[in-house]
């Protein structure tokens, strides 16, 4: 039997180290080694189906003019909610291992929560696959840099309605009070924002309480509320929590103006909560996408044509990620998953269900949010807000 010299088996160990080094440089799906391009999605089954509708129609859309690269576009779709009442950020994490390692996805869209999201963020950046989440808070894109929002960050939304809020022209707001879910990523970034862009503009945060998801008695936060009497109220936090506050609130006497942001933007659960929706009206809320919008005509039309219904914000942040996500890939002309995070990091003048000009660096989309309000019942534009 010949032997191999010392030097040939150092020479052998070190080609083996690199080739397996290859795969923390970058991850490549050749494609002479897939028929079709494998996208996953992160979706909780209950809280907001329309993020994956909103995806399903950009899918088409690129497959019906001949895909990416030459190969049809094919979701992976795993749910992180089954028969919980909230999306869980330990399965999310699971899914998210199971869809790279197992499925070889070349990217995830989703999840929605910024909660599950920061837990998936480091995972996807370590196994270098990059995700377009449908959060916003401002925190999660800091979990690595493969990490991507396609929803106008917290950090944006609570200065935007801070200053909406204290504008002498707007609610001429001098007192403030917010609440929002303890422990949730978004609900805290999202408050967080908003009482320290309210107080550097002068106004005065008189209230600041916590609710756990799941509760149904507000009365003792709601009653130290009521006690402050702020001008504004911000409710930063999920459905059906936001209405039951809204209801909650007036019975006990708040008359402060209610302001909201995008975790309001699922109309037709909003609207289903109370038997009587009064207490939302004359509310505020900001969004980053309108079915009034010009700009996004052709989205809503297209959704409401296959859908036979009109989209909501999930829905938008569904249709844009995965469009965000196309042109990457076609700009990278491959599918080194590093090239095309860095073609993600490159998408300019992106025009969709939303408006974005570009990635700033923190991977956030730079987009106009457009203020609504609730009015007879229904969720009207009320002015659009440049970035």
């Amino acid at each position: 039997m010949k032997t191999i010299p010392l030097y040939g088996l150092i020479l052998l160990f070190l080609i083996g180290m690199s080739l397996s080094g290859c795969e923390n440089v970058s991850k490549v799906i050749t494609s002479e080694a897939a028929s079709t391009i494998k996208v996953g999605i992160i979706q909780p089954s209950g809280l907001a189906p329309s993020f994956t509708k909103g995806a399903e129609l950009a899918k088409t859309q690129i497959n019906e003019n001949g895909g990416l690269l030459g190969m049809q576009v094919e979701f992976i779709v795993m749910d992180n909610q089954g028969m919980r009442d909230f999306p869980d950020p330990d399965e999310s994490v699971r899914i998210a291992k199971t869809l790279i390692e197992q499925e070889e996805v070349i990217a995830i869209l989703g999840p929605l929560l910024s909660t599950n999201s920061t837990q998936v963020g480091p995972v996807v950046t370590k196994l270098k696959t990059p995700i377009i989440t449908g959060s916003s808070g401002h925190k999660v894109t800091a979990t690595g840099e493969y990490v991507f929002i396609a929803v106008a960050p917290s950090s944006i939304q609570g200065a935007t309605t801070a200053q909406f809020a204290i504008d002498p022209n707007e609610l001429n707001a001098k007192t403030a009070a917010t609440i929002r879910q303890e422990g949730d990523v978004y609900s805290n970034a999202v408050a967080d924002a908003f009482e320290a862009n309210f107080k550097g503009l002068g106004g005065d945060v008189v209230a600041t309480e916590y609710f756990a998801h799941g509760d149904r008695n507000f009365d003792v936060q709601l009653t130290n509320i009521n006690e402050a009497a702020p001008d504004v109220l911000l409710i930063a936090g999920f459905i059906p929590e936001v209405p039951l506050l809204a209801a909650r609130s007036r019975e006990i006497g708040i008359t402060a103006t209610f302001i909201g942001t995008n975790a309001w933007d699922i109309p037709d659960e909003l609207f289903s909560v109370l038997d009587d929706n009064t207490p939302l009206e004359g509310a505020f809320f900001t969004r980053d996408f309108s079915i009034e919008s010009p700009d996004a005509a052709p989205f809503v039309e297209a959704y409401t044509e296959m859908y036979k219904e009109q989209p909501d914000g999930p829905a938008s942040w569904g249709y844009d990620a995965m469009s965000l996500l196309g042109i990457a890939i076609k700009n990278a002309g491959t599918l080194d998953t590093t090239e095309i995070r860095d073609e993600l990091t490159k998408v300019t003048d992106y025009q969709g269900a939303s408006t974005i000009s570009h990635f700033d660096e923190n991977r956030h989309p730079v987009k106009s949010l457009l203020l609504h309000t609730i009015r007879d019942g229904e969720i009207v534009l009320y002015k659009k807000v440049d970035p």
